[in-house]
């Protein structure tokens, strides 16, 4: 189900009321002395394709824009943990400046939350002592409710939880220095401010009522309201500065990793330009998420990114996490002609760095005049959402030729082009009847001049209008070969609900597709046309794929064994934790009236939001 949505004109904060609360809390000198830690989770036995390798050099935005943001706000004495370089991390052991943790902040994937439960759990063995746990994320969005209940007799948990992005936190903790906190005394301070109910006037949170962490009296205080301007959040730089170096010890490092050599070589700074989607894909939460706007940095705020990232880090490498770059012409258009522009050291910036980002197949397509400009301004990889180029699964203007006819746009650009693609139950491996099979997709592209590829099993997203419909109809599984179902098996890796009665099938068609792209013919190919475009780039790309195929079928071999082994137990309509206090979707469930309707998208005016106006709606659809 859909994350239900505030009416139109109370969708975005108050102009000014971000910063407010950055000034407010840096007026708290109590706060400065806050020793805060800032964790990405993430569960090692999720690494597979597509992002194997890759997910090294990826520091995670969210949670790291969070810590930049403390930082920002006068809470110098924070620290942010990437757990795949940390993965020993305790935070009842981890220490700042020789004191222990006054707060702890969780973001967390729904793939990685048994690593987020085991933070809390560890942080939970310090007693009466113990930190606020605070626990945000795409997890938490969805389903907050599942931080509370843990441990083995279901009476610990998260203390709060952030169904929102950054202006829910600084509220929170604008409430929180009122009342009193400080070093020592957050998790006091929270209490105090529950009690007293001012909580119930942030939206954004979930909570017990009653202090007991078991679960059953949880309050939601509703639904996030949007910061409208993005250019209001903290640099990237400011993230990176408290970033913890690799290691695998159960502390912290003295100091955080030197800001010169966080995010240098190979690293990726991932920047936020654009939040959500003018497309309404029936498997995807990202629309209702965003509450149906569009949200977009300044070109001038994105090329200072880019500058301060390059001064500050010496970074080459930019990842942009938008949802779909060329959605919108005039933005793309835009952001190009300022990175065109920038120069460091007296040399254009396209010249120094690297940006990629993704788009779908019809907008890339209709920008292709842009792609001149944009390889000047950096740009050097385009992730294309192909999914399914027969339309079978989602129609978004893709057709086998118009994407052929892309590639080869991008390839006469020097833009390197990665497709991704959706494998659903009625796909065949082989069809001779429009490039149906998913193969014959996979041959076609690899022929058309795609660097690289990942495919994924079409799996129900939770807060999206297909979870609704899987649910309902009773098609999720809870156990597969007498095997609990968890959070870790909905990476897109594994079948988690079927039409078949072989679902091992679209399993085995998974792996099968990697090594249609992946195999020791390709890499045989490209490793004789290296002298042609991309043929470095795709002989490396060949080298990791086949690699982390391997990886990934081993990794797979026991679930595809269970699938065929059986027995398979699907869940009877939507889980009974769904129902429970603190539910987004509770009262969603039995009803239809808080879906939105399917054609309204409100793309932002970004001059009226860098002006700071209330009404950031623009006309026109």
């Amino acid at each position: 189900m859909e994350l239900p949505q505030r009416s139109r004109e109370d969708v975005f904060l108050p102009a000014g009321s971000y910063r407010s609360w950055e000034q407010s809390l840096r007026s708290h000198t109590r706060l400065a002395e806050v020793r805060c830690l800032v964790v990405s989770a993430f569960d090692r036995s999720t690494r597979m394709h597509p992002f194997i390798y890759y997910d090294w050099y990826l520091v995670p935005c969210g949670p790291r824009s969070i810590a930049g943001a403390m930082r920002q706000a006068g809470l110098s004495k924070t620290r942010f943990v990437f757990q795949l370089w940390n993965p020993n991390i305790r935070p009842s052991q981890a220490q700042i400046e020789g004191a222990p943790l006054d707060m702890l902040l969780i973001s967390s994937l729904q793939i990685h939350s048994a690593s987020s439960y085991w933070l809390i759990e560890d942080a939970w063995k310090m007693g009466p002592h113990r930190p606020l746990i605070v626990a945000g994320g795409p997890k938490a969005c969805y389903e907050p409710f599942d931080y509370f209940g843990l441990g083995p007799d279901g009476q610990i948990g998260a203390d709060v939880v952030i169904t929102g992005e950054e202006p829910v936190l600084l509220n929170l903790l604008t409430v929180l220095a009122d009342f009193g906190g400080g070093q020592g005394t957050m998790l006091t301070a929270f209490h105090q401010a529950r009690t007293a109910g001012a909580l119930k006037k942030i939206p954004g949170l979930v909570y017990a009522l009653d202090g007991h962490h078991d679960g059953q009296n949880l309050f939601n205080t509703g639904i996030q309201r949007l910061l409208c301007d993005l250019d209001e959040l903290p640099m990237p730089a400011s993230g990176f500065a408290v970033l913890e170096g690799p290691h695998r010890q159960t502390t912290l490092a003295t100091n955080p990793i030197p800001l010169d050599q966080a995010c240098r070589g190979r690293m990726v700074a991932t920047i936020l330009v654009t939040r959500g989607c003018k497309f309404h894909c029936h498997y995807c939460p990202i629309p209702a998420y965003n509450q149906r706007t569009i949200r977009r940095k300044s070109p001038q705020r994105v090329a200072e990114e880019f500058l301060d990232c390059r001064r500050q880090m010496n970074t080459r490498y930019f990842f942009g996490t938008d949802d779909n770059f060329f959605s919108d012409r005039k933005t793309a258009l835009e952001i190009f002609e300022a990175l065109d522009s920038a120069e460091y050291a007296g040399i254009p910036l396209g010249r120094q760095t690297r940006f990629l980002t993704e788009s779908t197949v019809i907008d890339a397509y209709r920008n292709r005049d842009l792609f001149a400009l944009a390889r000047r301004a950096g740009l050097s990889a385009l992730w294309l959402g192909v999914e399914d180029l027969a339309g079978e699964l989602i129609r978004k203007g893709q057709s086998p030729d118009l994407t052929k006819a892309l590639l080869a746009e991008l390839i006469a650009h020097n833009i390197s082009p990665r497709i991704m693609l959706m494998h659903h139950d009625a796909q065949p491996l082989h069809s001779s009847r429009h490039l149906a099979g998913l193969i014959d997709q996979i041959r076609f592209l690899f022929e058309a001049g795609a660097v690289g590829m990942q495919c994924t099993i079409a799996s129900p997203a939770l807060g999206s209008k297909w979870a609704n419909e899987i649910f309902t109809r009773g098609l999720v599984y809870e156990e597969v070969g007498r095997q609990k179902v968890g959070d870790a098996q909905f990476d897109g890796n594994h079948v988690v609900a079927c039409t078949r009665s072989d679902p091992w099938r679209i399993q085995l068609n998974l792996l099968r597709g990697y090594a249609a792209f992946y195999n020791p013919v390709n890499f045989a190919r490209t490793l004789l046309a290296r002298h042609k475009p991309f043929g470095e780039k795709r002989f490396l790309e060949q080298v990791r794929g086949i690699t982390a195929l391997v990886q990934t079928a081993w990794r797979l071999k026991g679930y595809l064994w269970r699938l065929w082994r059986g027995p398979i137990r699907r869940a009877n309509g939507w889980p009974a934790r769904f129902r429970r206090p603190g539910s987004p979707y509770l009262g969603l469930i039995e009803s239809s009236s808080g879906t939105p309707r399917d054609e309204e998208i409100i793309p932002v005016d970004i001059a009226s939001a860098r002006a700071l106006q209330p009404n950031c709606w623009a006309t026109g659809k």
